[in-house]
């Protein structure tokens, strides 16, 4: 699974306003520099995890993912008009964290 989180990591850091108007068309964009910072994080996290996939860094991963979907959901509240962008980051970043904790036991 951490494959496809730096893969995803990668798509953000490199075409965010693209990933923007995919899951959020019709919404005003989410600044690219926001994006960008996620997919970085994304990128990071998930690259170490693909080069040390010890216990302790999987279930660190899954701690950073869980504080990642914990802030969509009132991001998606109080910025109703990035309430899809928010609510789609927050359902990719539960699958991740899902999978990561799977693998963590």
């Amino acid at each position: 699974m951490s494959l496809v989180g730096a893969a995803w990591g990668g798509v953000l850091l490199l075409r965010p306003a693209r990933v923007v108007r995919a899951v959020a068309p019709g919404e005003p964009g989410v600044p690219p520099a926001v994006v960008r910072v996620l997919g970085a994080r994304l990128l990071a996290q998930h690259a170490l995890l693909l080069a040390r996939p010890l216990p302790g860094a999987v279930r660190a991963g899954v701690v950073l993912d869980v504080l990642h979907l914990a802030s969509m959901l009132p991001a998606a509240l109080v910025w109703p008009r990035h309430r899809r962008a928010a609510l789609a980051s927050a359902v990719s970043t539960a699958v991740l964290a899902s999978a990561g904790a799977a693998v963590a036991g």
